[in-house]
């Protein structure tokens, strides 16, 4: 089963509606796939963009593995519409989708574990979370967000 797979599987449980979580399709997902790679890697396509970040980030390992229970701490407004990146290497390019990062919550937390990317739609912060339990940001808005302590 592909991430697209699992990601519509898990938004038809929810019962997610099309303004909540929607695929973005060819070429469009594309466009933006190579947009957010050179904004954030500097253009380098690897599995992993946490490894090539170009841009200061400050990250948090959260060693419960409950960094996407976080998700609405940490962004802005887990109500506005951002992109919802899911990583999978036997893809092409990562699928994108225009979600709002309480959608993209649920669906992570009906999903099998995966690496996923929230990014503002101006593209000028950055959320992760790795299969090493950290969760990495990038831009102000979202690292001064970021805990400093974990209990």
């Amino acid at each position: 089963m592909s991430i697209r797979d699992e990601i519509s599987a898990a938004s038809a449980r929810l019962g997610l509606t099309m303004d909540q979580l929607a695929e973005v399709p060819d070429p469009e997902g594309r466009a933006l796939f190579d947009a957010f790679l050179s904004r954030f890697t500097g253009g380098v396509d690897a599995r992993w963009w946490w490894e090539h970040f170009t841009l200061p980030d400050t990250s948090v390992r959260f060693d419960d593995g409950s960094g996407y229970l976080r998700i609405l701490e940490l962004v802005p407004d887990g109500h506005e519409k951002v992109w919802f990146v899911a990583e999978d290497g036997l893809l092409p390019y990562y699928p994108v989708y225009d979600a709002t990062p309480m959608a993209a919550q649920q669906v992570i937390c009906e999903c099998y574990r995966f690496e996923y990317y929230l990014i503002s739609k101006d593209l000028s912060w950055l959320l992760c979370e790795n299969h090493h339990d950290y969760v990495v940001a990038i831009g102000e808005d979202i690292q001064r967000r970021m805990p400093k302590d974990i209990a």
